[in-house]
């Protein structure tokens, strides 16, 4: 027995694969809940401005002024108390999203998770704000709003409509960036990545705590985002420390949890970067998909944006999973002052194109920048508008249409094509074998709420060296892998 262990050992070392960085996952076709939620594609919102305070999308608590949420509150608190602003906040948190916002999210829409933005200072209701920090000044504020309760309830909340939770710390101290959506002015300057004492907190403090305290505890909980919207950095060094220090944080209490980073602007950088260091089975990368804010984009019309998707939607899918963890459907003035086509034609016809890219392109699915606003519904910023016109798909409640005659013609077509190519001297089993455990872990996705198979490049991984594991390596693993491959191909899709 112990001779057989070794020699699996070997085989999966020799395979090449990340081994060490493989979670402990249910085998093909035997996936608990909890796995299907961190690991199925996602249709999903963010919940903007439920937490972290942006004025365009809910105004009533910047009413004294300030273009950040750090300085909207100073502002409240100046003109009234700590006491009023703590309960305006808290009325804010619990009147954000209705039992009938639910009932549609689930039903209607039929999203599979919500990417939940928060800040530092809502940590355990501002736990971990320090005297250096921003949020210091308000920190008794926040210990009397609860926020962190109140993300407790949305989580909880979620889980009885069959909807998982990305917990997105989008606000650090010091800023990621240098925009009033981290929260803080920083003198249009990122302070977060240079800044000993910050990262320690975040990796040290903050990081651990969530995890132990509402990523383990609620099943729904899908993974934890690091950071939001790195600014664009060539080297990327102090980003890389942060990164490689954090993610072992996260791991070092729940390998398991899928930890997400910021593309930086630049997504295959994130890619070679997680593949040379062994990391791609732990991780997932957020790129965030604009077309409204470049010179550029600004020049073209509507139909080149759109036309131009699947190119300038450039992710290395190849080396890593990513997820879109934002995208709209907005257009800027000057691109549609260039197009003279319907714009209520063109918006749902731009915005169908994405999902349908990011479907081929983010193994992780997408989520769409925003849910709601306190006053109108968004137009095309908003997700309930852009369901309601067709720019953003319903998710299908279908089972797969898998038959017997379709897989073997995928299995003939394999053997056909490689037979005068030395064919005879293949493992075609491997392809088949392949094929059967896509079959098997897409039916065991279907069966929660017909969701579908994600994080395929990790479970392309997870399962590949299982099977060398129980079957050998060899020089035809290959065959294994292309069957896997085809099986999600001809199977998983949702549109």
């Amino acid at each position: 027995m112990f001779d057989k262990l070794k020699r699996k050992v070997k085989n999966l070392k020799d395979s090449g694969g990340d081994t060490e960085n493989l979670p402990n996952v249910g085998a093909s076709g035997e996936l608990s809940k909890r796995e299907i939620y961190r690991n199925r594609y996602n249709f999903g919102v963010n919940f903007g401005s439920l937490f972290v305070q942006e004025s365009y999308i809910y105004h009533s608590l910047f009413s004294e002024g300030g273009g950040n949420e750090h300085d909207a509150i100073a502002a409240l608190v100046a003109k009234s108390s700590t006491e009023d602003v703590a309960k305006k906040l808290q009325e804010h948190y619990a009147s954000y999203v209705t039992d009938q916002d639910w009932q549609w999210l689930q039903n209607d829409a039929g999203v599979t998770a919500i990417r939940l933005p928060i800040g530092y200072w809502h940590v355990d209701n501002g736990r971990f704000v320090t005297s250096d920090m921003k949020f210091q000044d308000l920190k008794s504020v926040y210990e009397a709003a609860q926020p962190w309760d109140a993300v407790h309830r949305i989580v909880q909340k979620a889980a009885e409509h069959n909807i998982g939770v990305l917990i997105d710390i989008h606000g650090v101290p010091g800023g990621a960036n240098s925009d009033d959506h981290s929260g803080e002015s920083n003198g249009g300057q990122v302070k977060f990545f240079s800044t000993r004492e910050f990262v320690s907190s975040v990796v040290d403090d903050m990081v651990p705590f969530i995890v132990q305290d509402i990523c383990q505890t609620n099943e729904n909980v899908i993974g934890l985002q690091v950071i939001n919207e790195a600014a664009f950095s060539d080297s990327a060094k102090h980003e890389k420390k942060f990164y490689s220090k954090v993610i072992d944080a996260v791991r070092s209490v729940d390998d398991n949890l899928p930890v997400v980073i910021s593309d930086g602007w630049w997504p295959s950088q994130w890619a070679e970067w997680l593949e040379g260091n062994n990391l791609t089975n732990s991780v997932v990368i957020d790129s965030h998909v604009y077309r409204c804010f470049s010179d550029s984009d600004k020049s073209k019309t509507a139909g080149q944006i759109t036309e131009e998707l699947p190119q300038s939607v450039n992710l290395a899918n190849d080396k890593a999973d990513y997820v879109v963890g934002e995208f709209s459907c907005v257009l800027d003035g000057q691109t549609w002052d260039k197009t003279k086509e319907s714009r209520e034609e063109c918006v749902r016809k731009y915005g169908q194109t994405q999902t349908q890219v990011f479907q081929d392109k983010a193994s992780w699915g997408w989520f769409f920048w925003t849910f709601k606003f306190q006053e109108g519904d968004g137009g095309e910023w908003g997700f309930q508008p852009m369901i309601s016109s067709g720019a953003l798909p319903r998710r299908p409640r279908e089972d797969p249409v898998i038959d017997d005659s379709k897989i073997q013609n995928i299995i003939d077509g394999h053997i056909g094509y490689w037979k005068d190519k030395g064919g005879e001297k293949f493992q075609h089993w491997r392809f088949e074998e392949g094929l059967q455990t896509a079959l098997a872990d897409i039916r065991a996705f279907n069966s929660f709420d017909h969701s579908r198979v994600g994080r395929t490049h990790f479970f392309k991984s997870l399962r590949k060296s299982q099977h060398v594991a129980d079957k050998g390596n060899g020089e035809y693993v290959w065959e294994w892998e292309q069957g896997y491959d085809q099986g999600l191909a001809a199977f998983n899709k949702y549109l």
